[in-house]
Order: structure tokens, then sequence, then C-alpha cells
């Protein structure tokens, strides 16, 4: 299957590697031209969602990429040198102990590989490579492939990797040091350097409802609903409010908006990695003429919901993938840009509330 990521529809490139992870993953393996700590923790991040903390530290884990132009972040390179069970390979190795960052061969590979079990992976192979833009703005393109010979891909790893040598602390110290004296090259840079905050939200930006009640949007004709989440309601801080109408994305058709106390309307299937939930609830409130859904909890293998942005992504079976991140994050910057171009971002709320919410 054909995947396509650009500025209009953003992490797709992420969206598609997290799928491929949900047919179990015995191994991890990524060969990338140039690694940044913003695209380590999109795919990282994914990974350990899927098997936990314990389980993914045991989980074999490989890197391999380059030194060519300086592009590759030694933050990143020193967080996978410290992660367990993980190998580190890198191309460039003798430029840089010739005191050069221009490669002879540029090292150019983008492929992505999750094993499965059975003797069998799940393969993304295209033009993103792991760094922050690659897997969320970039305009990219990209094959997944399902069940491929896990022998298959570990020969193209074993040939991607061929001018490649391990990474060890002296040589990392000589590319940090070499780096620091030959920044990268200014065209180049733009790949390795974070996402762009969005331009400023107008004074004058109209609320979710208005756009509801006129006709303007439909929520359940779009794939992802984000929403800011800078205070939620609860002692355990896990109540999103959301605005009235929302619950049509969730595939909900509530009307009673005259009830002027709380109402269930329904449990969305929330799911993050390997967790699902079904008990969640999704209610309106009268007081404040919002709805509210109940996020999972820290103590239920939720997250800590404070100074982020919330995305929910509909999946083929009805269920919604739930993903938290930083405000000030790549991809939170990433789904706010997407929205504004789209048209389809908007306020919460018109009186109590400054929050962002968009669609995509």
């Amino acid at each position: 299957m054909i995947i396509v990521q650009n500025a209009a529809s953003p992490a797709s490139i992420r969206n598609a590697a997290n799928d491929l992870m949900s047919d179990g993953l015995h191994s991890l393996k990524a060969a990338s031209a140039y690694v940044t700590m913003g695209g380590t923790t999109l795919l990282l991040n994914a990974a350990s969602s899927f098997l936990g903390q314990a389980s993914f530290a045991a989980l074999p884990k490989k890197l391999v990429t380059s030194f060519d132009f300086g592009l590759t972040e030694p933050a990143a390179l020193h967080h996978w040198m410290g992660l367990p069970n993980t190998t580190v390979m890198v191309a460039g190795s003798a430029s840089v102990l010739a005191g050069t960052l221009r490669p002879r061969r540029a090292f150019h590979p983008k492929l992505y590989a999750f094993e499965r079990g059975g003797g069998q992976s799940n393969v993304l192979v295209g033009s993103a490579n792991l760094t922050g833009r690659g897997f969320s703005i970039n305009t990219e393109v990209a094959w997944v492939t399902k069940g491929l010979a896990t022998a298959e891909v570990d020969t193209a790893f074993a040939e991607a990797e061929r001018d490649a040598t391990p990474l060890t602390a002296a040589l990392l110290a000589s590319y940090e040091a070499l780096r620091a004296m030959n920044p990268p090259p200014p065209p180049m840079l733009l790949e390795v350097e974070p996402v762009p905050e969005p331009p400023p939200v107008v004074a004058a930006l109209g609320t979710f409802r208005v756009a509801l009640d006129s006709g303007a949007v439909d929520p359940a004709a779009f794939g992802e609903l984000w929403v800011q989440g800078e205070a939620l309601q609860g002692g355990s801080g896990n109540q999103l409010e959301l605005p009235r109408g929302a619950n049509r994305f969730f595939g909900f058709a509530f009307a009673d908006y005259d009830f002027p106390d709380k109402k269930t309307i329904g449990k969305p299937v929330l799911r993050s990695g390997s967790k699902v939930w079904t008990d969640r609830l999704l209610t309106w409130h009268g007081n404040n003429k919002m709805e509210r859904l109940n996020l999972p909890t820290v103590a239920k293998g939720g997250y800590d919901y404070a100074n982020s942005a919330v995305l929910f992504r509909r999946l083929p079976d009805g269920s919604f993938e739930v993903v938290v991140t930083p405000w000030n994050s790549d991809l939170r910057k990433a789904w706010q840009s997407a929205s504004a171009v789209k048209g389809t971002i908007f306020r919460l709320g018109s009186v109590a509330t400054n929050r962002l919410v968009g669609l995509l």
C-alpha cells in the first residue's frame, strides 16, 4: 500500500509505522540517512506503547544511519546508544576520522522493519528520514508491506550496512567535535530542524459549535480530531472537555442539548499501542454546554495530559487511537498547521476557554 504524507495530511509516516507494529513486535530495525531526536521519539514512543517499558527494553533494536554532512543529531545517537539491546551502525566513519563530513558515497536508505514473529516482518520503505519533519510534515511517499520474510529483510539490512561500522563512544565524540567546527550546510539543515511553530491564531477564529451548526463541517467526515489539553478536569486530570457536537466524530448522534445536567452519550473504544479501553464515558454537561470525555488515567495505563495535545485517530475497526504529545512538540505543530491549511481549526468554546480544536 502506498502512503503519502504532506502538509495537509501530517504524520502519515508516523501512523503507518505505528500500525505496522500492531501485528506484534519482536524486533525493530531502522535504516535512515539522517536521524534526529524528534524522529527517534515518534518511532520509539510508538514501539514502547505496544510493549510497555520492560518489554521495550528487552526488544532487539537496530539503527543504521550516517555521519554524512553532519545532519544526524549527536543527541539522537547518544539516545540510541543508551538503549538496552540496541545495535547502532554508522556510515561515514572513515570520513570523520579523516576530518571531513562530506561522504565519498552518500548513505541514503529509509527502511523500517518490524518483526512480528513466525519468520515474518512488516516493512515501511520510502523517502522519509527518521526526523521530526520526516515523520510529520514533510511531503513523503512510502510503501508498506505486511508479512515479508524476515530473512529477506535481514539480507536487505546486511547490504545497507555494508559500509557502516559499529558506533563507539570515541567515534561519536570525534563526530561531535568535527560537527561543531563544520555545521551542516544551510541548504540541507532544514531536514533536521524542528517543525516550525504555526502562525499565531487570529482573534476572530470561529468556534467549533458555530462551524458545526452552520453545516461548514461534519466531524464524522474526518479521520482525526485533536484537542488542546491545557488544564483537564477531574481529580486525576483526565476529563477532556470537548466542544458541543464532537460526539459525531466518534459515531454518536446526541441531540439532547437542552438537558440541564450530566448525561451519558456513549463509550468510544480507545486504543494506545496494545492497550484498549472500552469503559471511557463520553458525556454531555448541561452546566457548561460542553461534552466531556474521561480519558484513561495514568493508573489505568493512560497519560499525563497537562499542557498536551490529544489526538483521536479513527481506525478501520471503528475504534480510536489516542495520541498524546506535549504542546510544544513537532507532532502538535504539524497537526495545528495542517488544520490551519484545511480551514478546520476552531476555538473550543466561546466564553470560558481559548483552547483549540482541529479536524484532519
